[in-house]
């Protein structure tokens, strides 16, 4: 059958707090009403899988999410150009499959297809009290989350499992007008995973990627 519009309804409240200069409390609760969200589903045909799209009768979901930024100077002056940031969401949704020839084939007792339990964004930043030299350190991990839902009779979904990201920026003078940059991006190498039950669907690596450029500028 032909996809139709999702249409969404948002709420949202959200608290803000920012005791210094640079510095967040933040949280936000949220809620989502779909209404014909469009699912990617495994269909089970001779041979092999297919994955197919189909709207689903309705959907909701709801979370809150934190957000924090602190600079560490209070815990001593040496500590003073460091700043620790967060971001913590955490969600629960459900699907109401309807009657679909396909979606209503599916699990109707899962998440959403794409939403994850919770995601995780933090990191270190260092920035030097002339300012020319900056560092980050950034952390991000998603929760397993459904990649496609399986229709009958199998009803396995498949999952991505979490992974783990860790990556490093850095900005440095070397002399005037002169600026070297180091950028460092899945220092973990964290393998990329989907499971069906206990099927292991998919399993790679992405490899550590590393970069290192130069910038003048006239003075």
């Amino acid at each position: 059958s032909s996809l139709v519009r999702t249409l969404v309804q948002n709420y949202d409240a959200r608290w803000e707090w920012y005791p210094n200069v640079n510095e967040v409390l933040s949280v936000a609760f949220f809620a989502k009403k779909f209404d014909g969200p469009i699912e990617q589903i495994d269909v089970a045909t001779s041979g092999a899988s297919q994955l197919s799209f189909i709207n689903a009768e309705s959907a909701f979901n709801y979370g809150v999410e934190i957000e924090a930024r602190k600079r560490l100077g209070f815990m001593g002056a040496a500590l003073d150009p460091f700043e620790l940031f967060s971001n913590v969401t955490v969600m629960n949704s459900r699907i109401n499959t309807g009657n679909s020839t396909l979606s209503a084939l599916t699990n109707d007792k899962r998440p959403m297809v794409g939403q994850a339990p919770y995601v995780v964004n933090a990191g270190l930043t260092y920035a030097s009290p002339s300012g020319g030299t900056n560092a980050t350190l950034f952390y991000n991990v998603v929760g397993k989350r459904i990649t496609s839902a399986a229709v009958a009779p199998i009803r396995v979904d498949t999952y991505e499992q979490p992974r783990n990201q860790l990556d490093l920026s850095l900005r440095f003078p070397v002399r005037s007008g002169l600026t070297g940059k180091l950028d460092a991006k899945n220092l973990m190498d964290a393998s990329y995973e989907e499971r069906q039950g206990d099927v292991v669907r998919y399993r790679y690596r992405n490899g550590r990627s590393f970069s290192f450029g130069m910038t003048w500028k006239l003075q």
